[in-house]
């Protein structure tokens, strides 16, 4: 789909989910395969990357600017290499400027199977491996961990990370799914208006 969020925005394309949970859902990050190397810098997380017919980041200004005119909801869903699918969902999602680091502004109740890992990360500033927004002293999570996230000194999440069938906390993870470190085949998150 070509969206616009205002007569004055200029258009982007998105790719809407239209069946899972009542449909209605903007993806704006997909991973499934491994095509596509989620170790960006800023600019790629704020702009977007990837393409809607493959894997891909939707851009965290869009996030921004849709989620903080209208509320939102989040659906986070994921697979192991098993086959296993899990999901978890949350009320409200908001993400906040860029001058304010695009940080995790809200996150509603959860509920779901995959068990809550992002609460935890409310509140936080997005890091990147060229931007370090955490609060880990000892040095820059996103280089850490190998993915840009809403990092604290440490995490719960991060399904921007490697991806691989192998234990590591590098992996792109969602630690409640099944084992701390191990990694996912398969990761959707999407906003929806409420």
């Amino acid at each position: 789909y070509i969206l616009q969020l205002t007569e004055n925005d200029q258009s982007f394309l998105g790719y809407c989910e239209q069946t899972a949970y009542g449909g209605g859902w903007l993806v704006f990050q997909y991973r499934y395969d491994g095509s596509v190397d989620f170790y960006r810098n800023w600019t790629e997380y704020r702009n977007g990357f990837g393409s809607v017919d493959g894997e891909f980041w939707l851009g965290l200004e869009h996030l921004h600017r849709m989620t903080s005119t209208r509320k939102h909801e989040l659906l986070v869903e994921l697979k192991d290499f098993e086959g296993n699918y899990k999901c978890a969902r949350y009320d409200e999602f908001e993400i906040d400027s860029e001058v304010k680091l695009y940080a995790l502004m809200k996150l509603g109740s959860y509920k779901g199977s995959a068990d809550d890992s992002l609460t935890r990360h409310k509140g936080m500033n997005f890091t990147t491996k060229d931007r370090d927004n955490d609060t880990w002293n000892g040095g820059n999570c996103a280089q850490y961990y190998h993915g840009g996230w809403w990092y604290w000194s440490n995490r719960k999440s991060n399904l921007n990370g490697m991806y691989r069938n192998s234990y590591d906390e590098k992996n792109m993870v969602w630690d409640h799914f099944k084992d701390i470190n191990k990694g996912l085949a398969y990761s959707r998150m999407m906003i929806r208006e409420t």
